[in-house]
């Protein structure tokens, strides 16, 4: 009975119930969405009228519900509630609307026009071996917009900008300072898109979240860190140009295809993404371009909050550009290779990918190499609003890399959390016990380092 209930809906509503028990039970509902339920058959009214008994305390005194039956609605409600903060925890915009289209696909021919002013304040303390700071971490102001002209036709459109204010307070507080940096230095696009969403896809273009990043993003759920060893933000850049990270100018779809009855009943519809993106500048070369890049990725969810995820991008390079970019450390075509694990529950989430690259990632002095990397992360609630966080970045060369001497990326975090408001709101304090070595060359590393900060996310509705 429980699995048929989570089938058919446990909160459909009758959309004209006349009777004070079901207003009863409408108070414990968020009416505005589950009014655009319909009931499809005579058995979907049982189911509903079972439902509204459970959910309304009063009625389930006066009558013999199972406690099973009673646990399975307050089990399904959680889970409800845990993909959503999980889903908002992405990076990606994009993701929280796809998965509850996915969840309640009822529900969007009834969503509200959307126009809204949003942004993130994220600013920490950190100490490190050489150093002691305040700086931004990853601020960023934006413009959301979607309107519905047709039945399930959804224009769409973001403009999003990242900003460095808190880098700024000496010269903000100090009217006499000599500093030359300015204010356009630290105020940068991040986000900028149009598109149309339709009944099974979205079709963009603008610098937009990567078809890479659709599975980078189950480990890049650090606060101030993280993201090393993916392949997301290559070669010193946010992954624009090459287009693993937020990609440049990049024509992308993403298609939800519905699996097949049997076997494949227990997993929701698929995510194909796809991109394309015409020649890039290559970072640290002199003006040397891209010829194209491709990119796809294919994500599969199991009901119960599973996903696996694979990536490929590719960035053809002209043969005729080799010579050049050979002192870089270039020897061939840009291509990397991703498979990512995510799995989480009420109080928990774990997730890891593993990479293999080549002419993709660099040192930090700008030498190209071939390498493998592998990410982990994870949180847990151990009580209250209080969250462990820990996990690993690893990168390192393969193949006889002979360029990229010493370098190595190598190091664990474990965090502490105390979330306001799921994870748009919380106060962090992480350790990076780090091994890494930056450059070729045999430099000391980076050192441990130590970081407390902010998160604080917010957003005007205009519509």
């Amino acid at each position: 009975m429980l699995n048929v209930l989570k089938k058919e809906g446990l909160l459909q509503v009758i959309k004209s119930p006349g009777h004070g028990i079901f207003r009863n039970a409408f108070s414990r509902l968020q009416v505005a969405e589950l009014m655009s339920y319909g009931i499809q058959s005579s058995t979907s009214w049982r189911l509903v009228l079972l439902a509204f008994l459970v959910t309304s305390p009063a009625m389930s005194a006066e009558t013999n519900i199972p406690d099973s039956i009673q646990k399975g609605v307050q089990v399904s409600m959680e889970e409800e509630t845990t993909r959503d903060r999980e889903n908002d925890a992405s990076e990606d915009p994009l993701v929280p609307p796809q998965s509850k289209k996915v969840d309640k696909p009822s529900l969007q021919t009834s969503l509200p026009d959307i126009l809204n002013v949003y942004g993130s304040l994220r600013y920490r303390y950190r100490d490190t071996m050489t150093d002691s700071f305040f700086s931004d971490g990853s601020s960023r102001v934006g413009l959301n917009s979607r309107f519905q002209f047709h039945e399930n036709y959804w224009p769409l459109g973001r403009v999003e900008s990242g900003f460095r204010l808190f880098d700024n307070l000496d010269q903000l507080l100090d009217s006499g300072s000599r500093s030359s940096k300015t204010f356009n230095d630290d105020l940068f696009l991040r986000l900028g898109y149009a598109g149309i969403e339709m009944p099974r896809a979205v079709l963009t273009y603008g610098k937009n979240w990567s078809t890479y990043y659709q599975v980078a993003s189950f480990t890049d759920r650090f606060q101030g860190t993280g993201a090393s060893a993916s392949g997301t933000f290559n070669a010193g850049t946010d992954g624009g140009s090459s287009g693993t990270g937020r990609a440049d100018r990049v024509l992308q779809s993403r298609i939800q295809i519905n699996p097949s009855q049997g076997m494949l009943s227990l997993y929701k519809p698929f995510t194909l993404n796809i991109q394309y993106q015409d020649g890039e500048k290559i970072p640290h070369s002199e003006n040397i371009d891209y010829d194209y890049s491709l990119g796809v990725s294919i994500i599969l969810e199991r009901v119960e909050n599973m996903k696996a995820g694979i990536a490929f991008n590719y960035a053809a390079i002209k043969n005729e550009d080799l010579p050049s970019l050979r002192q870089l450390g270039i020897n061939g075509d840009d291509t990397a290779l991703l498979l990512g694990l995510q799995w989480f529950g009420t109080k928990w989430y774990a997730a890891t990918t593993l990479a293999w690259m080549n002419n993709h990632m660099t040192t930090g002095n700008g030498v190209y190499f071939n390498g493998w990397g592998s990410e982990g992360y994870g949180h847990y609630n151990f009580v209250g609003h209080w969250w462990l966080v820990g996990g690993w970045n690893y990168l390192e060369p393969y193949g006889g890399n002979d360029q990229a001497g010493e370098y190595i990326v190598h190091y664990a975090v474990l965090g502490l959390r105390y979330t306001f408001k799921n994870f748009n709101r919380l106060l962090y304090a992480n350790i990076r016990l780090d091994k890494s070595r930056v450059n070729s060359s045999d430099d000391m590393g980076l050192g441990n380092v130590y970081t407390i900060g902010l998160r604080w996310d917010f957003d005007w509705r205009m519509l």
